[in-house]
C-alpha cells in the first residue's frame, strides 16, 4: 500500500521484483495544485494523483509506493538526479521533456489550456492579445513551454512571462483583480471550481491555446515499470475505475475529455 514517507531515496532496485520481493518505488508529487495534489486539513497527502497512483499499487504486488513532495519545478530535477522513480504532477508531453525522460503512453486525463483573466477583462480575447502583456506561469509547467514556445516565433513583441514555483489560487486570483498580472494559464475546470470556492472573480477568454494529456514520467532506463504501469492504467479505464475516480476527485470524468 502507498505511504507518504520522508527524505528517502530510490534505490537500484532488482528487475526481479515480485510479491514476495516487491521493489519500493518513489514517486514524486507536489502539494500546492488542488484537487490534483495537496495536504488536506491534517496535513496529508491528498488528490487525485494518490488515489490513481494507490489504485495501481494495489493491482501490482511487486511493487512498493512511496510518496516524496517537491516543488513542482524539482520534481523532474529528483527523477533524474534518481532521488524518485515517477513524476506524478500532472505532467504533459513536450519534447524537451521527452528528450530527457521516459513517458508512460497510457494517459490519464486531459488538459486543454486557456487563457484565465479578470472576469471584467475584453481585451485579451486569444494568445495573440498577450504579446507585450504579463503573463503567471509556473516554472517548469507546460503552460510555460507553450507560452516560450510562442515568444520565440514572436521575438518583436514577446509574451512577458511571470514565473512563479508554487501556483496559489488566491495569489494569482487577486494578482489578475489587481492587475498585476495581465492573464494565467489554466483549464476551465479549475477556473470553475476557483470561481465557485472565491467567487466569480476570472473567466476563461477565447479559445484554448493547446490541448494535451498527461503521464507519468520515468527515467529513460526504466522501461518494465512504464510497462507494469501502463498496462494497470489500461485496466483501469477499460473498467471505469479510471473514470470513477475522477468523478469522485474531480468532480467529473476529465479521463479523456475536458
Amino acid at each position: 500500500m502507498a505511504a507518504l514517507t520522508g527524505c528517502s531515496s530510490s534505490t537500484n532496485a532488482s528487475k526481479e521484483a515480485s510479491a514476495e520481493n516487491p521493489r519500493k518505488v518513489v514517486i514524486g508529487t507536489g502539494t500546492q495544485f488542488k484537487p490534483y495534489c495537496y495536504l488536506d486539513e491534517s496535513g496529508n497527502l491528498a488528490g487525485y494523483e494518490l488515489e490513481v497512483l494507490k489504485e495501481i499499487d494495489n493491482r501490482l504486488p511487486q511493487y512498493e509506493f512511496d510518496f516524496e513532495t517537491f516543488d513542482f519545478k524539482n520534481i523532474l530535477l529528483s527523477l533524474g538526479d534518481g532521488k524518485v522513480d515517477i513524476g506524478a504532477h500532472q505532467f504533459e508531453k513536450n519534447p524537451d521533456r521527452e528528450a530527457s525522460y521516459l513517458f508512460g503512453t497510457e494517459s490519464y486525463t486531459t488538459f486543454i489550456l486557456r487563457i484565465v483573466v479578470d472576469k471584467d477583462r475584453t481585451d485579451i480575447n486569444g494568445i495573440d492579445d498577450l504579446q507585450g502583456k504579463t503573463v503567471e506561469v509556473s516554472e517548469g509547467s507546460n503552460d510555460a513551454w507553450v507560452l516560450e514556445d510562442y515568444n520565440k516565433k514572436h521575438q518583436d513583441n514577446p509574451i512577458k512571462l511571470k514565473y512563479i514555483s508554487n501556483s496559489d489560487a488566491v495569489a494569482q486570483i487577486q494578482e489578475l483583480e489587481d492587475g498585476r498580472i495581465d492573464a494565467a494559464i489554466s483549464i476551465k475546470r479549475i477556473v470553475d471550481s476557483w470561481n465557485k470556492t472565491y467567487g466569480d472573480k476570472v473567466k476563461t477568454a477565447g479559445d484554448p491555446i493547446a490541448s494535451s494529456s498527461t503521464y507519468y514520467i520515468y527515467r529513460k532506463d526504466d522501461t518494465q515499470l512504464q510497462q507494469d504501469i501502463d498496462a494497470v492504467l489500461k485496466e483501469l479505464k477499460e473498467d471505469g475505475t479510471l473514470a470513477q475516480i475522477s468523478i469522485d476527485v474531480l468532480g467529473g470524468d476529465y479521463t479523456t475529455t475536458d
